[in-house]
């Protein structure tokens, strides 16, 4: 009987280790779209060597790009959206960013899971060390890190 319990106690434990966690949620037009690290790994990806004004230093940041995750969402059309992370920060990103420049959404840092500790799991990133433009200020405001939500306006 305690062996039994034991092991229906153990296949718990992984089977609710194993339920995908939601990283991001969309909202667009009244519908929910939620997206687990494996949905957004399945979406194209991309990977680059680049600055940025929190870090010293180049890392590698790999990830969607962001323009991949508007088109798959249908947000593509939008002339901007709201992007929120998990400490309530709130932009208005213009979408057309993510068209004019490779903006990820970084999963990863120099091939390594970003954690919450390391403004994980999702940051959004510009490629800052390729425009020169980039060094305005405004973009360095729109590197939401720890992001969480994107809805429409």
């Amino acid at each position: 009987m305690l062996k039994a319990f034991l092991l229906s106690a153990i296949l718990t434990v992984f089977a609710s280790s194993a339920t995908a966690q939601t990283l991001l949620t969309i909202e667009h037009d009244g519908v929910s779209v939620e997206y687990d690290l494996e949905e957004l790994e399945a979406l194209p990806q991309t990977k680059y060597v680049s600055g940025n004004p929190f870090f010293d230093g180049e890392q590698e940041y790999s990830g969607p790009l962001l323009r991949e995750i508007f088109k798959d969402a249908g947000l593509l059309e939008q002339d901007s959206v709201s992007m929120r992370a998990i400490n309530e920060y709130t932009i208005n990103f213009p979408v057309a960013d993510a068209s004019k420049f490779d903006v990820v959404v970084a999963t990863r840092i120099n091939g390594k899971l970003m954690s919450v500790r390391d403004k994980g799991p999702l940051w959004v990133m510009y490629p800052f060390s390729h425009h020169e433009e980039l060094s305005d200020p405004v973009y360095k405001g729109r590197t939401v890190w720890q992001l969480v939500r994107i809805t429409t306006q």
